[in-house]
């Protein structure tokens, strides 16, 4: 992997589990992203105004709101609304009574796909591959 392309990219994190959130702050941290993150999504929107990350990683359920409904809100934002997210949930089948995706949000909500799905518990490896390819693609 480019090991700059991460280099002061603003990543914005809403996770509301401790031990992720710090996790994946000292996951990108070293690979030279500067993080933002925040437990609460009505929290999150206001860093994302002030900070224009240039990623987002989104749990599903949160303490205060959906992460489906904080993505919807992004689409819909006027400037956040090209800012790529990715899902990393724990959310299953069971929980949410049918099967969640990328596509399906996307049907469901008539927005745009979020740029990766990925479910807890999750290889930090993998997740390091998403975001890079997201970048990727943005720098074509």
């Amino acid at each position: 992997m480019d090991n700059n392309l991460l280099k002061d990219k603003k990543i914005l994190i809403l996770e509301d589990e401790v031990d992720i959130l710090s996790s994946l702050k000292i996951l990108f941290e070293s690979e030279g992203a500067k993080v933002f993150q925040s437990e609460y999504a009505s929290i999150a929107i206001k860093i994302a105004e002030k900070e224009l990350p240039d990623l987002c990683i989104f749990d599903v359920m949160l303490p205060d709101e959906n992460g489906i409904q904080l993505y919807v809100d992004f689409k819909n934002h006027p400037y956040l609304n090209n800012t790529p997210i990715i899902f990393v949930t724990g959310i299953n089948t069971y929980e949410l009574g049918n099967s969640w995706s990328a596509e399906k949000i996307a049907q469901t909500y008539q927005v745009p796909s979020p740029e990766g799905f990925i479910e807890k518990p999750f290889n930090p490896g993998e997740l390091l591959s998403v975001v890079y390819n997201v970048f990727q693609t943005l720098q074509k």
